[in-house]
Formats: structure tokens, C-alpha cells, sequence
């Protein structure tokens, strides 16, 4: 009878001990913030030359860097009463297409420095 409690607790053991770090990850960042990060993420080896700009909704302008030594991303959204863009495009969670519109640099005031987005 001790049996199946046992399996229990060891396959739950087994799935999170192998799902990895369970860790909330920033999201909301204000301009400040996105420029301290990217003043040590550009000095990285292979760090991306900017910031791709994904798009804005009603709250948020949408960006993301790909973050190289642990092979995952940095998510990173802008309330737009804090930030103005002068080329502002709707954001989509679509899964086909571009990626992102533009790279922008958020040490240069994020003004575009790469016309094109990542497929």
C-alpha cells in the first residue's frame, strides 16, 4: 500500500527535477532598466546589435534580445507612456512570420538601427 504514494512523490520528484529552474522571469521593465541591461548584455560575446522590436499594444511596446550563454530570451515590455517610438507597429503573438519589425538600441534613445525583422 506504501507503494503507490512512494511512485507518486518520485515520479513528481523525477518531472520537476528535470523541467529545470522553475523561476519568474522580468517582463515589465522601465527604459532605465532596459538600458543598465543592455550596457552589460552588449558587452557578451555574440550579443545581438540591439534589441528587436516586436510590435506595441494598447499598454506595451514589445521587444526581445536573445540572451547567448544560457541559450534563452529576454523579454521586455515597455509601458508606452514611458517610451515614444517614432515608428510604432502592432504587436502580434501570431507564430508565423517575422518575429519582430526592427532592431533598435536602447543606449541610443531605442532609435532604429536594423530595418528589418528576424523570420
Amino acid at each position: 500500500m506504501m507503494r503507490i504514494p512512494s511512485l507518486i512523490a518520485l515520479g513528481w520528484f523525477l518531472v520537476c527535477g528535470c523541467a529545470g529552474p522553475f523561476e519568474l522571469r522580468k517582463t515589465k521593465w522601465s527604459v532605465p532598466e532596459v538600458q543598465e541591461w543592455y550596457a552589460d548584455y552588449r558587452t557578451q560575446k555574440g550579443a545581438w546589435d540591439g534589441i528587436l522590436y516586436r510590435g506595441s499594444d494598447s499598454k506595451y511596446h514589445h521587444f526581445v534580445a536573445r540572451v547567448i550563454w544560457v541559450d534563452n530570451w529576454a523579454i521586455i515590455q515597455i509601458k508606452k507612456e514611458e517610451l515614444a517610438l517614432a515608428d510604432e507597429r502592432p504587436y502580434s503573438t501570431a507564430s508565423s512570420g517575422d518575429f519582430g519589425y526592427y532592431c533598435v538600441d536602447p543606449s541610443r534613445g531605442f532609435i532604429k538601427v536594423q530595418d528589418q525583422g528576424m523570420k
